[in-house]
């Protein structure tokens, strides 16, 4: 094969790859500190603050509870908390010898992705309820928010611990904008409203196609090399 029809071939091969380059699937979810990842890209989930403040949490660490009357875990979840806070720990076994008082209570984990996002779907459970921010804890970086009124022991409305709540890019197109290349931070308030149990569980998936920029940049190149080596030797012929 002639130099020139070779890096043609080549050229042309990098280029048709930037129209099918492969999609990147990204898996998190809910799990403990020091617990396996159970095959998530996010971090460990951590405990960051409480308002009001609750003497009896120390440290950010969290840990896996049972679900007990609560739904099952998630896919590649598990239900966690500060301590254990769940529908099956007696109150004198909790953090402070009783049920965590009234108030908000913020975890977080990060991830990092590849390129800018072009699909995602997030599920959720929480008692007694949850809000879900990424980047940021404002009205522009929602991604849940809790139902309005007595949202308590595990309500009625979503998201609660007995119904699962799923929201994807068509729900949030808002938040497919956020989901660009590089880090992120997802804060959970799980809100703490009658007393008795509180515990939070959730699981997401994100599609990424990885921009080919590279690729595109070597083909258009090898191809125009191509096109010099052919202009040269018609002029040698001639």
């Amino acid at each position: 094969m002639k130099p020139f029809a070779r890096l043609s071939a080549l050229g042309v091969a990098a280029v048709l790859s930037t129209a099918i380059a492969s999609a990147t699937t990204y898996q998190f979810g809910s799990y403990a500190t020091g617990n396996s990842p159970m095959g998530n890209q996010n971090t460990a989930m951590a405990f960051d603050h409480a308002t009001p403040a609750d003497p009896d949490i120390s440290g950010t660490g969290t840990v896996a509870l049972a679900s007990g009357l609560w739904h099952a875990p998630l896919p590649n979840s598990t239900w966690i908390s500060f301590g254990q806070t769940g529908p099956t720990t007696p109150a004198a076994s909790q953090p402070g010898g009783h049920y965590a008082p009234n108030g908000s209570y913020f975890f977080t984990t990060n991830f990092t992705l590849d390129a800018q996002a072009t699909g995602f779907t997030f599920s959720v459970l929480a008692d007694d309820t949850v809000v879900v921010y990424l980047d940021g804890v404002s009205s522009g970086n929602t991604l849940i928010m809790a139902a309005p009124g007595g949202n308590a022991i595990c309500q009625n409305n979503l998201p609660n611990c007995l119904n699962v709540d799923t929201v994807t890019q068509a729900d949030i197109p808002g938040a497919l904008a956020l989901l660009t290349a590089g880090t992120h931070t997802l804060t959970f308030e799980v809100q703490q409203i009658a007393s008795i149990d509180l515990g939070l569980d959730w699981s997401a998936r994100v599609d990424t196609v990885p921009e080919p920029s590279s690729l595109l940049l070597l083909g258009t190149g090898l191809v125009g090399s191509a096109g010099a080596l052919l202009r040269r030797a018609r002029s040698v012929r001639n």
